[in-house]
């Protein structure tokens, strides 16, 4: 950054093939937010697809900051190597397959620096597809399971903030302070759970995890190459590790956000889960 004054915010997003919509995420980037006092961290995660020659282009930008991975790392591992390398006091990640709304950013980091005990920010996401939200936050099953709010739903809470037990990182806002101490994302995870994971890690430690509804933007859902390949794996590895904390979340939140998510599509819902959610509905433990 030369002789620059410091950053207060650091946008980190790991790259792993998906050029055109890297080129899409960078430009809506770079059309919605004033990037002269931020800073963009980019690392190419062994991309075949000439990503790597495409960022390699940006090296002269003063505001751009480049990684390469020599081999294929994964979502942890990337996103925590660039989050080190940051000199923002705030990290904001963003993944390569998002289109940004104007005025997106403001809410985010307002809610990360004024709501209490504030550990990590997200936002809404649209189906870039659908236009139907895909990610107002995410609530706990019975199991202690995630699953995104407010799913297919045409519009998203009212109000400005809401407070959920985690968010999706595909678009979160924390202090670098606070990533790392609580060790960033834990690399036991494969593309997957990594960023509920890093929420649970903040609620165990009193922090609250929240939403700002007033930033909204639309997501290409689970393009990434070798997105779906681990899940089995990492729900494994969150099961054992986090689902006798999260059940009382669940216990708390899943019969309302059940018939929520199938608002839209009743034809989908499972006739006993949508007794067992009136029953708690009625008659609340």
């Amino acid at each position: 950054m030369g002789s620059n004054p410091p950053v207060r915010i650091s946008f980190i997003s790991a790259l792993h093939n998906c050029l055109p919509l890297t080129k899409a995420m960078l430009e809506s980037l770079e059309a919605t937010v004033d990037l002269s006092d931020k800073e963009v961290v980019l690392i190419d995660d062994a991309s075949s697809d000439g990503t790597s020659d495409y960022i390699d282009t940006l090296k002269e930008r003063e505001n751009f900051r480049l990684l390469n991975n020599s081999e294929n790392q994964g979502f942890a591992i990337s996103n925590n190597r660039a989050a080190e390398s940051a000199s923002g006091e705030i990290l904001v990640f963003i993944n390569n397959d998002l289109e940004f709304s104007p005025d997106w950013l403001a809410p985010v980091v307002t809610a990360l620096e004024n709501e209490p005990q504030a550990g990590a920010v997200g936002n809404v996401q649209r189906n870039f597809k659908s236009g139907l939200v895909d990610h107002a936050g995410i609530y706990f099953d019975l199991e202690g399971l995630p699953t995104h709010a407010h799913k297919n739903r045409a519009n998203p809470p009212r109000g400005k903030i809401i407070e959920r037990n985690a968010a999706t990182a595909a678009c979160l806002a924390i202090r670098k302070e606070t990533f790392a101490e609580i060790g960033g994302f834990d690399t036991s995870y494969r593309n997957g759970c990594e960023d509920v994971d890093l929420c649970m890690k903040l609620k165990s430690r009193g922090y609250r995890i929240y939403v700002a509804l007033d930033s909204v933007i639309r997501h290409h859902i689970s393009v990434s190459p070798g997105r779906n390949l681990h899940n089995d794996n990492n729900t494994k590895i969150f099961r054992e590790r986090w689902s006798a904390f999260a059940k009382p979340f669940g216990e708390q939140e899943w019969a309302r956000e059940y018939f929520r998510r199938y608002a839209r599509f009743w034809w989908r819902i499972n006739p006993s889960l949508a007794c067992k959610a009136l029953s708690r509905l009625i008659f609340p433990t």
